[in-house]
């Protein structure tokens, strides 16, 4: 018996050593959202919002997010022309188009081509590290230039994760 109460008591004590650590632990932030709402991608001066959502990192804490965007696009009906897009999943409005999060797409139609899609899928996944406090996420679309046509976005998804970069 004497056997046993050591090892229930080398357990207890390792139980005892592990749980401030494991209480230490901040639980993910995740959060997401959808919509069916159509946004037109207009202007090629500035983003257009095609969704958003917000979390809030638990105070004291330091979390790494990823934001992913899907969505659903309408191919322009326009044979013979190469229309670009720029589509990004970021925490910024005011995002370059050059950054690491930009995905740029066309849309080329060609005359006679009967594979041609009218609906296509663009997606895009963006790391952010160290943020605290509460943030918001954008799903964002523009025009590469003036001349290219506008963009119906049928619908888009989203969601963000977001976990304690000490864990």
């Amino acid at each position: 018996m004497k056997h046993m109460s050591k090892v229930y008591h080398s357990l207890l004590w390792l139980s005892l050593v592990m749980a401030p650590s494991a209480a230490l632990a901040v639980e993910p932030v995740i959060d997401g959202a959808k919509t069916t709402t159509d946004v037109i991608v207009n202007v090629d001066a500035s983003w257009k919002q095609l969704l958003s959502t917000s979390v809030t990192i638990p105070a004291g804490s330091i979390f790494h997010c990823e934001v992913t965007c899907a969505s659903t696009a309408s191919v322009p009906v326009d044979p013979n022309s190469d229309n670009n897009y720029r589509y990004a999943a970021t925490n910024n409005l005011a995002l370059s188009t050059t950054d690491g999060c930009v995905r740029r797409f066309d849309t080329k139609q060609d005359a006679g081509n009967i594979d041609d899609v009218d609906k296509m899928v663009i997606a895009d996944t963006c790391f952010i590290p160290s943020l605290s406090g509460t943030h918001t996420f954008y799903c964002l679309g523009r025009k590469v230039g003036a001349a290219d046509l506008n963009l119906t976005i049928d619908d888009t998804s989203m969601h963000v994760i977001c976990i304690d970069n000490q864990g």
